[in-house]
């Protein structure tokens, strides 16, 4: 999981539907990070251990971090439940295990809120919520998946 802000390559594609939600109390979600929507509303880490309420979508790339955990300062706009903005496209994110053009088109399912995987259900876990697609390979064999 991620404990600070990342930056991500990115593929430019037509414009998509952008969206914001809050952070669900007692989570964290940084820049660059899959940020995955509950039931109720809020936006939680992908592949976060116990939600609120239950998972039902990736909304996007994490635009900033907001952090809404009890013990951070709240002098700053990036503490408390405020929205964070989701970006999509086509991302350059790490596979659990390196995706070949025979998976182009595949459903991507995130392993945890920077990995993502072929894979929606691993041996012995519970189903990973789904990211996107693999849309391409850049030409030095980078996968991007396209949320």
């Amino acid at each position: 999981m991620l404990t600070a802000d990342r930056t991500l390559m990115r593929r430019r594609t037509a414009l998509l539907a952008e969206f914001a939600a809050p952070v669900a109390a007692g989570c964290a979600v940084y820049r660059g990070s899959i940020a995955a929507v509950c039931q109720d509303g809020t936006l939680v880490q992908a592949g976060v251990a116990a939600p609120p309420s239950p998972i039902v979508g990736v909304l996007g790339i994490a635009a900033h971090q907001q952090i809404n955990l009890a013990n951070a300062p709240s002098t700053d706009g990036f503490y408390g439940p405020g929205m964070v903005h989701c970006e999509r496209g086509a991302w350059a994110l790490p596979f659990d295990v390196a995706p070949t053009w025979a998976s182009l088109d595949a459903a991507v399912y995130a392993v945890d809120d920077e990995t993502v995987s072929l894979t929606q259900t691993p041996e012995g876990g519970s189903a990973r919520v789904k990211v996107g697609t693999l849309t391409g390979f850049d030409l030095d064999g980078t996968p991007y998946v396209q949320i």
